[in-house]
């Protein structure tokens, strides 16, 4: 069985968390909750998200969360893809 990448990114509000943050900049996780989901698993997905070297968190207080460079080219692409369909 091929194993893809991609997979991590696959559930649900990844790709939502990533064009907020595409859309809107460096913000807190406060504000991911408000404006994505407060799905009980949300923290577990950013850390997948940034364990991909897609969002950068500093964890001070309030914790705040930002694109990579990579996470910005991803979200770019998704964006495009949505603008599209």
């Amino acid at each position: 069985m091929i194993e893809y990448k991609l997979k991590a990114i696959e559930e649900k509000h990844m790709m939502s968390t990533l064009l907020y943050l595409h859309e809107n900049g460096t913000c807190t996780k406060t504000k991911i909750y408000e404006n994505v989901s407060r799905n009980p698993r949300m923290p577990i997905k950013l850390d997948v998200l940034e364990d991909c070297g897609l969002i950068e968190m500093d964890r001070g207080n309030p914790t705040t969360i930002k694109l990579t460079e990579k996470g910005e080219c991803v979200a770019s692409y998704v964006k495009m893809i949505e603008n599209n369909l």
